[in-house]
């Protein structure tokens, strides 16, 4: 498949080379690039294409899909320089649609794609702590806030990343009302995995994402708002 080719699914072989890649060194990789190339570049990045291009039309026409490394699609290779004694190389893909120019600072929409589980997550940075800790007080943004992430999580393991405090922060009340968002510094990201659907062979996989990822437009548009 080349970069021009229509999305048709993740070959079932791509998924399972990418679960015993998990497990494998360079020599291995290196040894079985063309497979990679072949059976999971290939797919993912026409994937990317597609996905993007639905989220820019359903969800908000700033979100930006690069289907490259170190675009929208992280590097296969772990980063070892600070965490030595993780595996050289992941067992999943992790893609990222960001809504803007910047993509660091940017509100962005993650997939996480393995051979067991597909995640999903939404989140953001904000510049500075003092800018979050306003938006979660206000009883105007920060009750839709909290009203936004309720309804997202009905039906959801849905689990709230980035509280960097134990405590809540003076000068807030430890019984506020949204009182673990206040425990966040100044980045949030509301995330949750589902079974690998048997679609993520086929084109519909595209459909189904869509509709997990639409369930967090409410979200992002809270974020893009706020930013």
């Amino acid at each position: 498949m080349d970069d021009s080719e229509t999305f048709s699914g993740f070959p079932r072989e791509g998924l399972e080379f990418l679960t015993v890649l998990g497990t494998k060194d360079k020599a291995w990789f290196d040894r079985n690039r063309s497979t990679y190339d072949r059976a999971v570049v290939g797919p993912t990045k026409a994937f990317v294409t597609a996905l993007g291009e639905r989220l820019a039309d359903e969800i908000s026409p700033g979100i930006v899909a690069q289907p490259k490394t170190n675009g929208s699609i992280a590097p296969i290779n772990n980063d070892l320089r600070f965490s030595p004694d993780r595996a050289p190389y992941k067992d999943h893909l992790l893609l990222k649609f960001w809504d803007g120019e910047n993509k660091k600072t940017a509100p962005t929409l993650w997939v996480r794609i393995s051979e067991t589980d597909v995640g999903f997550a939404s989140g953001a940075p904000f510049p500075s702590v003092e800018r979050w800790r306003e938006l979660v007080a206000d009883e105007s943004t920060g009750a839709q806030l909290d009203a936004i992430l309720t309804e997202l999580g009905r039906g959801r393991k849905l689990d709230i990343a980035g509280r960097d405090y134990k405590r809540v922060p003076n000068p807030y009340d430890e019984n506020h009302p949204r009182a673990d968002l206040l425990r966040h510094k100044n980045a949030i990201q509301a995330r949750w995995p589902e079974p690998t659907p048997a679609s993520v062979t086929r084109a519909s996989f595209v459909d189904w994402c869509m509709r997990r990822l639409t369930a967090c437009a409410d979200l992002h548009h809270w974020f893009t708002a706020n930013l």
